[in-house]
Order: C-alpha cells, then structure tokens, then sequence
C-alpha cells in the first residue's frame, strides 16, 4: 500500500512535467538539478511518507504509532542513545581500519560544510522515515498474521529493495543492507521499539557520509573529512562506499552479539526490579 502510494506521487509529478511546455521543463531541470532545492524535496517527499504510515495506521489499521514501536519512554529514550552510539561507533571502526590499511587516503584538515546542520536533519528525517516504514509498518504488520522470522526476513528484503536504483550498486552492498535490516529487526524486536534502530540508522548514515566522506549507499558524501583516493575492492565497497564492503558484513555480525549481550542485561535487570517491588 504504502510503495503503491508513493508510486502514484510520483508518476504524477512525471505526468505533470510532461505536460508543461519546454520552458517550464528547462526551469524543472535547473531547479532539480540545485542541490538545496533537491534537498528539500526530499525531505518534503519523506515527511509525506511519515504522515502517509500514520494516516493508514489510523485510518486503516486503526492503530497508534506507539503500536509499530516508535515510543518515547525513558527506557525507549536509553535504546535511542545505546542506537547513536553503536551508529557512531561502527561507522568510525570501518573508516580507521580503511584508513591504517591503505585502502583510502584522506586529505590533511578539515571541512566544515554549512550544509551540516541541515544534512544532519535530513538523515534524521531519513531514519525515521525508513525505519518507521521498514521496521515500524512492515515488521509489526506482517509479525501479527505471520511467523517473526518471516516478518523479519520480508521486512528486510523490502528495506533492501528500496535501494536498488542507488547509483554504483553492488550484490554485497544490497546483501549487507538486507543484513543491516535484520539487525535492526532484532534491534526492534528484543527493545520492542524501533527507537534504537533509528538512532543507529542515523549516525551510522551521517558519521559516513558527513563525518568521513564516504560514500552512502552509492550517494557521495561531503564530510568533515575528504576522502581524496578509495581503492576499489571488497573491503572498501568501491563507489557504493563501505555497506558494499566485507567490513561491514563482519561490524554487523558483531553489532548482533552485542544487541544480544544488551537484550539479556536489560531483561536480567528488569526481573530484579520486579522482584525488588
């Protein structure tokens, strides 16, 4: 429902600029092609896609946000911390190990883009948009007439199929973004929250693409740091960036030990304090 929908937009929005005349186009295309004016667009287009999940959630489903995850608790609050720091964490393990290996080169000094603060709420935007839609609406939806291993692994593949048409695309790169959404399944499912996802979708985006420069999903990045030179191999994920790489596979297998390490704590801890009352 939810593809379907924003299929509709944009197929209009195709219709509507080939109706215009060439002058209207000529202007389109210039517009389309400033990088502000995309920005915004796409952060309109994923705002109508969050309000597009809550109005079916209401309307359809006759459901709350807080049903598909997204609360704002303190325990969901420390999940969303524990999400920007392991984000942040693994983003910078992948860029060291790149960098001491050889496998980039940087230059000396550092970029300070005006546009960070605003790419920086694009990713936030991006986040809650994917893992609302991924992790919130498909992952609780297909969990209530299904298997959780079925949601989990539907939910991931459809995660994985939006990035597709991403530019420079590599089979690893879509095998890793498919595992990068089980994780946050788990994530998901042991938190029963997608807050900790989103803060890992996050500041893993961001630390990549604004922090070290690299390449995000096939989308070049402008970061504080300029990668000048990326050797391409499976180990750097070449021009779709590090989520092509045999890194991330291992951070993620890693990441998951983690969460389950985290996941036992937190129920061990919880047990205690119902015991203590």
């Amino acid at each position: 429902m939810m593809v379907g929908l924003v299929g509709v937009i944009l197929l209009g929005f195709k219709d509507a600029v080939e109706g215009v005349d060439r002058t209207s186009q000529d202007m389109i295309a210039y517009l389309m092609e400033n990088p502000t004016i995309n920005e915004v667009i796409s952060i309109l287009s994923m705002i109508s896609v969050i309000l597009a999940v809550i109005l079916i959630l209401k309307l359809v489903d006759k459901k709350k946000v807080r049903d598909i995850g997204f609360k704002l608790n303190s325990k969901s609050i420390k999940d969303l911390v524990i999400g920007l720091l392991l984000g942040a964490v693994s983003m910078t393990i992948i860029f060291f190990i790149l960098k001491l290996t050889g496998y980039i080169t940087i230059e000396k000094g550092f970029n300070f883009s005006s546009y960070l603060i605003f790419d920086f709420i694009l990713f936030i935007l991006v986040a809650i948009n994917e893992e609302l839609f991924s992790r919130g609406y498909c992952l609780y939806m297909l969990k209530e007439h299904n298997s959780e291993k079925f949601a989990v692994i539907m939910s991931s593949i459809i995660f994985a199929l939006l990035h597709v048409s991403n530019p420079n695309l590599r089979w690893l790169g879509i095998f890793n973004i498919f595992l990068i959404g089980v994780l946050f399944s788990y994530m998901t499912l042991k938190t029963d929250s997608i807050m900790m996802a989103i803060g890992y979708h996050l500041t893993w985006n961001f630390f990549q693409g604004n922090v070290f420069g690299l390449s995000v999903s096939g989308i070049d990045g402008q970061g504080i740091i300029t990668v000048l030179n990326i050797k391409d191999n499976i180990v750097t994920g070449g021009a779709f960036g590090p989520e092509a790489g045999i890194l991330t596979t291992i951070v993620i297998i890693f990441t998951f030990l983690f969460i389950n390490r985290y996941a036992k704590r937190a129920k061990f801890e919880s047990k205690k304090v119902n015991l203590v009352d």
